[in-house]
């Protein structure tokens, strides 16, 4: 004759083995991972020189971002003269939309002049992580291409 408390201690394990292993049959597959941010630039071929030595710099951009993600820039830099100089920043509108953009500034280095020169450009994210340090995050970056200086209308 069968022993009760073996059959039932038998029975006992199986099913704290099933309720073990069910959780794990049962877990649901991995989230998606959140969207990211994504984005596009471009640079318009010329730059214009201000009589006072204040380049401005031109192109489009386009991006879309995750909500309280962080605040996103348009960054523009040009060499000439062997030194690069950063040509101002401007906050972008992450709403899917293409928007052109405009940074303006008078480097601190050589003079610029009319003629040849090099630009790239970045479209950063700037989010906190979750210390709440802020790190950059590269939606779009135009590598260094070709580009024109042409002289400015004196403002007036």
């Amino acid at each position: 004759m069968r022993n009760p408390i073996i059959r039932n201690s038998v029975a006992a394990g199986v099913l704290a083995g099933l309720a073990t292993a069910a959780p794990v049959a049962a877990a649901p597959v991995a989230a998606a991972p959140a969207p990211r941010s994504t984005g596009s630039m471009t640079i318009d071929p010329t730059a214009t020189l201000a009589p006072d030595g204040t380049l401005t710099m031109t192109g489009t951009y386009r991006c879309t971002v995750v909500e309280h993600t962080g605040t996103v820039y348009v960054a523009s830099n040009v060499l000439q003269h062997a030194r690069t100089e950063g040509i101002g920043g401007s906050k972008a509108v992450c709403d899917g939309a293409r928007h052109r953009w405009r940074n303006s500034a008078r480097p601190h280095g050589s003079p610029l002049r009319p003629g040849p020169a090099r630009a790239d450009g970045t479209l950063l994210q700037i989010s906190r992580d979750r210390g709440g340090i802020p790190l950059p995050r590269f939606l779009a970056v135009v590598p260094e291409r070709e580009i024109t200086v042409v002289p400015g209308a004196a403002r007036g």
